[in-house]
């Protein structure tokens, strides 16, 4: 069964449904080698190890993987690099302009806004609480009485 937290490793892999054994272990080694963390690097060997140990779950993995995908699309990275602008420099912008002053902020919204904020209470939920008691809501028998014990 396909585990829900886990993405499809094909997708993982950047590979057709038809990658041969031989591409699955190239490309997990390819990818390990360029991960940037331990948690990629465990991502990727468990791609390899879904698509290459198990060859039900491999199916199970290629009947679930949209017919046709593509991961790498050469005509997207081509436009981007033509059309990749520099990123703004937020430090220089922040020198030019001058900081921010009590009449550039409408005061009185601001403070309706918060009062409603403070006022708006969240809905409860007392099914959650209910379901997960510290103490069992089955008392048992009444405790016995005096009375009861004198006179039967």
């Amino acid at each position: 069964m396909i585990e829900v937290n886990k993405p499809n490793p094909f997708k993982v892999l950047e590979l057709p449904r038809q990658a041969s054994n031989e591409d699955i272990v190239c490309r997990g080694r390819e990818l390990s080698e360029l991960a940037t963390s331990d948690e990629q690097r465990l991502l990727y060997r468990w791609a390899v190890e879904q698509l290459i140990t198990n060859p039900l779950t491999r199916l199970e993995h290629e009947l679930f993987e949209v017919p046709g995908a593509q991961y790498e699309d050469p005509e997207w990275d081509h436009f981007l690099r033509r059309h990749q602008r520099n990123p703004v420099n937020l430090t220089a912008l922040a020198q030019k302009s001058p900081p921010p002053t009590l009449t550039d902020f409408n005061l009185a919204l601001l403070i309706q806004w918060f009062l409603d904020e403070l006022l708006n209470l969240p809905q409860a939920d007392l099914g959650k609480a209910l379901e997960h008691l510290p103490f069992s809501l089955d008392c048992g028998p009444p405790p016995l009485e005096v009375r009861h014990v004198i006179f039967g």
